[in-house]
């Protein structure tokens, strides 16, 4: 859906340019600043993908967690609490507001937090996006695979 209006504003920008009848220079800097509103737009899809990371645990030696964020806003999570528990997979939807990602668990209605960094996404515990600060923050992130 997203890809069908972002190709329908490209062909108005486009038809609005061509039918203007001026062949000036700022006819020129318009179309390119149409085109580059087009590829700020495409820009979030870098945050989609698979990413690993083992995050802490107070019973048990981590949380190894394998996340993959689709393109169509669903999300694939497997969850293995070291030396306790099989692991467990999860399927959802999640939302992306402001570089904060939620992840929203279809049969609870509970949802769990991540900031997007630059091929990274950190662990944050509640929906303000506020990140872990001190000594134990390298150990709630998960790099992109």
């Amino acid at each position: 859906m997203k890809k069908l209006s972002l190709m329908a504003m490209l062909a108005i920008a486009l038809v609005i340019t061509s039918c203007t009848g001026k062949k000036t220079d700022n006819n020129a800097q318009d179309a390119d600043t149409t085109v580059v509103a087009v590829e700020d737009a495409a820009a979030p899809a870098s945050y989609y993908g698979t990413y690993e990371g083992t995050l802490p645990c107070a019973d048990c030696s981590g949380i190894k967690i394998v996340l993959t964020l689709n393109d169509d806003t669903t999300y694939d999570l497997t969850q293995e609490y070291l030396e306790k528990e099989p692991a467990y997979d999860e399927n959802g939807t999640y939302t992306v507001e402001d570089g904060l990602v939620t992840l929203i668990t279809p049969s609870s209605g509970e949802k769990t937090y991540y900031r997007i960094l630059d091929g990274k996404l950190a662990f944050t515990p509640d929906s303000t996006g506020t990140m872990v600060e001190g000594e134990m923050a390298e150990n709630y992130i998960l790099t992109k695979k």
